[in-house]
C-alpha cells in the first residue's frame, strides 16, 4: 500500500485507488502521515480536526471510530505487504507504524538530500536530474483536498517550505549547469508567489543578468528591498546586497559558467529510514554559509548552501597578510525617462567625465562604472590612523564637489537627480607593500557604500558613523531621519565645508596643553576624561586640541570599532604622543580595558589620553578611570556663542572645523 500526500490524499494499493471516504477520517489519517512513526496525542488529532470551539460533546467518539475505520481498511487492503502499516493506541494518543518507502512524502525528503550531496561533490548535472525527479513527485499542494475543507497544520506549512528548498537547489544546480535559461520562467512564477525569499531573488538576479536583462535583474532588487523595507523595516541581506554590486560593476564572477561548477555546500547528514526527519523540522532547512565577496574574481557569490569554489587557476595575488583602511564613494546621477536616448547617452558621458576629473583631482581612482552609477576608492597616504582620516576627507569632498558641479551650477533642465555615499573601511594590505597594488576592492566594503546609497534622498550625501567621525573636523553633517536614520553632509556645499563658528575653548585647550607639557618633562602617562552631554562641543574641543598639538604623535581610538592599537610604547619612546577617543559612551567593555591599561606601561612613558564621553557611560561602568592620581576629569559647560575670526584661507577640506 502506497500513501500519498504530496498532492490530495490518496492511497494505492498496486495500481488501484483505495476509496477512502469521510472528512474526519481522511483528515486523521493526512495528520497520522504527516507525524508517521510518531506518537500524536489526542489533543493534537482534536485539535487538527476541529476549531476548538466548534470540537462537539462526541469529539473523542467520531476519533475513535475514524480510527476504527481506518484499521479495518488497512487489514483488508494490505495483506499482501511485507510490512504493513499499523495504527496503534499509544498511552497518550496514537502511532501510525509505516515502513517509509510507502510514503511519497519521506522518499521526497530522502532524494532531495540524495540531490544535494550530488550538489556537494561538484556534480550539479546528476544533481539537477535527481533534483527534477523530486520535484516531479509533487501532484499539487500538500493534502490539497483537506486544505480545501478548512484543515491547516503547521506541519503542512513545514512540508511547503521544504518544497521551495528544493526548488531553490534545482535551480542552484542548473545555474551552475550554465541553464540559466530554461530555469528562468520558473523562477519569475517563484518569486513573483514567494517575494520575500532572498535565495529564489537571488537567483533569478542572477539568471536574468546571464539572459542580458541587467535592469531586470536591477529591478527585482529594488523590488524586494521596497519590501521588505515597507512590511518589516528592514534592508536585504549581505548576500543579495553583494550581488546587486556584482552586476553594477559587471563583475566577472557571476558570467555564465564555461562548465559546470562544483558548488560546496553545508548541510546535515542524509537521514537513515530509522531516524526520519520531522516535517516540523525539516533535515532540509537551508544552512547558513560564510558571507561571499563578489567583487574579487576568486570570490564566491551563491548564497544559501550552494556557493562555487575558488577557481584551480593560479592566485592572482599573493597572500593578505594585514589590511589598511581605505574610503569607498558611490555616486548616482539619474536623468528624466523623457529624454532621448541620444541625449541621455550624451549625459551620461559627460556625468561620468565630471566623476572621474574630480576623484582624480582629488586623488582617488574610479574602480568602476555602469550606467549612472560610479564607483570610486580613495587610499590613505599612510596605512595609519591619520591616513584613513585623510582619505575620508578626500572621498566626502569629492562628493561634495560633484554636487556643486552636477546640481548647482547646471540649468534645471540638465540637472540629474543625484545621490552619493561614503563608507570607510579596510581593504586587504600585501605582505611587504605600504599600500595595495593593484587596487583591490573589498565586497563588505562596497556592500556598506550601497546600503547608504539605497538611503539617500535626491541631492544627499550619506555617509556611515566611521567616516563622520574621521571627518568631523573637517565636515558639517546633519542627522536626518525618517525610516533610515542617516548622517548626511549638510545641503549647501558652502556650509558644509565653511569654517563653523568657533567656541571659546580657549581655557580647556590651555589645561590640556599644560598636561601635555606635564606629560612631556615627567614622562608618565596621564587620562585626561572630558564629559558633557550631548551637543555640548566635546568632539570639537579634541579636533581642536588636536591640532595644537605640535612636537607630539597622535593616534586616534575608535570606540565602536575593534581595539587595533599601535605599539604605543614604540610611538612613545622618542616624543610625546596623544591617544585620541571620541564618543567612549559607546565604546564596549574591550576598549575601555584598554584604554585603562595605556595608564599602567611597564615602562615610563610620555602619554596623554584624551577622551570624551556623555555622563552615560557611568551608568554602565561607575567609577570607570578614578582611584588614579594620573587621571583627570573635565567637565564641559554650556558657553556664549562668542565667535572667533578663523583663517580666511582654507584648504577643502582639510581645515575646517567641526559642527555637532
Amino acid at each position: 500500500m502506497q500513501f500519498l500526500v504530496l498532492g490530495s490524499l490518496k492511497l494505492m494499493n498496486g495500481e488501484k485507488a483505495v476509496a477512502l471516504s469521510g472528512d474526519r477520517r481522511r483528515a486523521t489519517l493526512g495528520l497520522l502521515l504527516l507525524n508517521a512513526n510518531r506518537e500524536v496525542a489526542t489533543s493534537k488529532l482534536l485539535e487538527g480536526l476541529w476549531n476548538i470551539e466548534e470540537t462537539p460533546a462526541t469529539a473523542r467518539k467520531i476519533l475513535q471510530n475514524a480510527v476504527r475505520g481506518l484499521r479495518v481498511m488497512f487489514a483488508e487492503h494490505a495483506r499482501g505487504d511485507t510490512r504493513p502499516p499499523a495504527l496503534l493506541t499509544c498511552a497518550h494518543g496514537y502511532q501510525l507504524q509505516v515502513d517509509p518507502e510507502q510514503v511519497d512524502m519521506y522518499r521526497f525528503y530522502r532524494q532531495a538530500q540524495a540531490g544535494r550531496a550530488e550538489l556537494a561533490v561538484g556534480r550539479p548535472g546528476a544533481a539537477a536530474q535527481t533534483l527534477r525527479e523530486v520535484l516531479g513527485l509533487w501532484r499539487g499542494q500538500a493534502l490539497a483536498d483537506l486544505v480545501e475543507t478548512g484543515h491547516s497544520w503547521a506541519e503542512l506549512t513545514a512540508l511547503q517550505s521544504a518544497r521551495l528548498d528544493v526548488m531553490e537547489d534545482y535551480y542552484e544546480a542548473e545555474l551552475a549547469n550554465g541553464r540559466h535559461q530554461a530555469v528562468l520562467n520558473d523562477l519569475e512564477a517563484m518569486v513573483k508567489a514567494e517575494p520575500l525569499r532572498e535565495r529564489a531573488c537571488h537567483q533569478l538576479m542572477l539568471a536574468l543578468y546571464r539572459s542580458g536583462r541587467q535592469t531586470d535583474a536591477l529591478s527585482v532588487y529594488r523590488r524586494v528591498r521596497m519590501r521588505l523595507a515597507e512590511q518589516f523595516g528592514l534592508e536585504p541581506g549581505r548576500e543579495l546586497r553583494l550581488l546587486q554590486h556584482a552586476i553594477l560593476v559587471h563583475d566577472p564572477a557571476i558570467a555564465v559558467p564555461a562548465g559546470p561548477t562544483r558548488p560546496v555546500m553545508i548541510s546535515g547528514p542524509v537521514p537513515q529510514a530509522g531516524n526520519l526527519p520531522h516535517p516540523a523540522a525539516p533535515a532540509l532547512a537551508p544552512a547558513p554559509c560564510p558571507p561571499p565577496a563578489l567583487i574579487t574574481p576568486a570570490a564566491p557569490v551563491a548564497p544559501g548552501r550552494a556557493v562555487p569554489p575558488v577557481p584551480a587557476a593560479p592566485p592572482l595575488a599573493p597572500p593578505v597578510a594585514g589590511r589598511t583602511g581605505a574610503s569607498a564613494m558611490l555616486i548616482r546621477a539619474d536623468f528624466g525617462t523623457g529624454s532621448r536616448p541620444a541625449d541621455l547617452g550624451e549625459a551620461l558621458e559627460r556625468t561620468a567625465a565630471t566623476v572621474r576629473e574630480e576623484v582624480e583631482r582629488l586623488g582617488g581612482v574610479v574602480a568602476g562604472s555602469t550606467g549612472s552609477v560610479t564607483l570610486a576608492l580613495f587610499l590613505p597616504a599612510s596605512p595609519h590612523e591619520a591616513g584613513s582620516a585623510e582619505a575620508a576627507e578626500r572621498a566626502v569632498g569629492a562628493a561634495v564637489s560633484l554636487r556643486r558641479r552636477l546640481c548647482s551650477d547646471l540649468p534645471d533642465g540638465a540637472r540629474p537627480a543625484l545621490r552619493a555615499a561614503v563608507a570607510t573601511g579596510e581593504i586587504p594590505l600585501r605582505p611587504g607593500e605600504s599600500l595595495p597594488r593593484p587596487l583591490p576592492v573589498d565586497g563588505a566594503l562596497l556592500a556598506d557604500c550601497e546600503s547608504l546609497l539605497q538611503s539617500a534622498e535626491d541631492r544627499e550625501i550619506v555617509v556611515c558613523g566611521r567616516t563622520r567621525r574621521l571627518t568631523a573636523s573637517a565636515i558639517r553633517y546633519g542627522r536626518a531621519g525618517g525610516l533610515h536614520p542617516r548622517w548626511t553632509v549638510r545641503a549647501q556645499d558652502r556650509d558644509c565645508l565653511a569654517p563653523p563658528e568657533v567656541l571659546d575653548r580657549e581655557p580647556e585647550l590651555d589645561v590640556l596643553s599644560s598636561l601635555l607639557e606635564h606629560v612631556r618633562r615627567r614622562a608618565r602617562p596621564h587620562l585626561v576624561l572630558v564629559l558633557g552631554s550631548a551637543g555640548i562641543g566635546k568632539s570639537p574641543l579634541l579636533a581642536a586640541f588636536e591640532r595644537r598639538v605640535g612636537n607630539a604623535a597622535t593616534v586616534r581610538l575608535d570606540p565602536r570599532g575593534p581595539v587595533a592599537m599601535p605599539d604605543v610604547a614604540e610611538l612613545a619612546a622618542h616624543r610625546p604622543l596623544v591617544v585620541f577617543a571620541d564618543d567612549l559612551h559607546l565604546a564596549d567593555n574591550q576598549v575601555l580595558e584598554t584604554v585603562e591599561d595605556l595608564l599602567d606601561l611597564p615602562e615610563p612613558r610620555p602619554l596623554l589620553v584624551v577622551a570624551a564621553a556623555r555622563p552615560e557611560l557611568f551608568r554602565r561602568r561607575p567609577g570607570w578611570g578614578e582611584g588614579r592620581r594620573q587621571a583627570t576629569r573635565m567637565t564641559l559647560e554650556a558657553v556664549t556663542l562668542d565667535p572667533v575670526e578663523a583663517p580666511a584661507e582654507r584648504d577643502l577640506p582639510r581645515h575646517a572645523h567641526a559642527a555637532l
